[in-house]
């Protein structure tokens, strides 16, 4: 696939999340605060219902302490945590999601994102969801974001690695990580590394798709500049 056929990204705006004109939902009683949490007893992310403080929970920790419960989630894996969020974009970066990460095939909201790091992509994904639910749109970006987190785990446990690496190549490519055609070795930060009760063995290092060489030189995760996954 060529790189004139995909949606239109521009690379000269700022890293600026937006909110595009939809549908206002109109709320009888005050919308709750909501936050992600990660619930260790049920291995699962939900997002769940702030209790009442004073004072209240300021937007920017709401999106700190979501972020947080997704790389706690994450962890208690033996895989990167950029791996499963590179997945998860894989999972929501679609025309046909929901809003606002889905849209028009030509530039879907998707699209928005022009952040060059793993961190950067994160805060992306949940700071598009939050300011679509208090922009009076409704929880879906939220629920959906969640879903997705949930399966992307789930299905790193299933083992089934060509098919991960997949997702996670995908989730790169439209995150503008990497270009549309062409080769690209898998770095060893970001394989497949099997779970114990994996059903699955094996570590997927031989996947070979037909995508390109990431845009800057991968380093291992957090090890100096230039690196797309500090």
């Amino acid at each position: 696939m060529t790189s004139h056929s995909q949606p239109r990204r521009d690379s000269q705006r700022g890293q600026k999340v937006s909110v595009k004109a939809d549908r206002i939902i109109l709320y009888s009683n005050p919308r709750s605060i909501l936050v992600l949490t990660h619930d260790i007893t049920s291995s699962n992310l939900h997002v769940s219902v702030c209790a009442p403080i004073i004072p209240a929970k300021s937007q920017p920790s709401i999106i700190n302490d979501s972020s947080s419960a997704i790389l706690s989630f994450f962890s208690n894996t033996a895989v990167s945590s950029s791996r499963l969020i590179y997945i998860t974009a894989g999972l929501m970066f679609d025309p046909a999601s929901p809003k606002p990460f889905g849209g028009p095939k030509v530039q879907p909201g998707y699209v928005d994102y022009v952040g060059t790091t793993v961190p950067s992509l994160l805060q992306f994904l949940v700071e598009s969801s939050f300011r679509w639910y208090w922009a009076c749109r409704g929880r879906d970006a939220l629920d959906f974001l969640a879903r997705s987190v949930n399966k992307a785990r789930k299905l790193h446990f299933t083992g089934n690695a060509d098919f991960l690496n997949e997702l996670m190549l995908k989730g790169m490519k439209k995150a503008g990580h990497i270009q549309w055609s062409g080769p690209v070795r898998i770095p060893e930060f970001l394989r497949h590394r099997p779970e114990p009760f994996s059903d699955v063995d094996g570590d997927g290092v031989g996947f070979t798709p037909r995508l390109s060489i990431v845009k800057n030189t991968v380093k291992k995760e957090g090890s100096g500049e230039g690196s797309l996954f500090r």
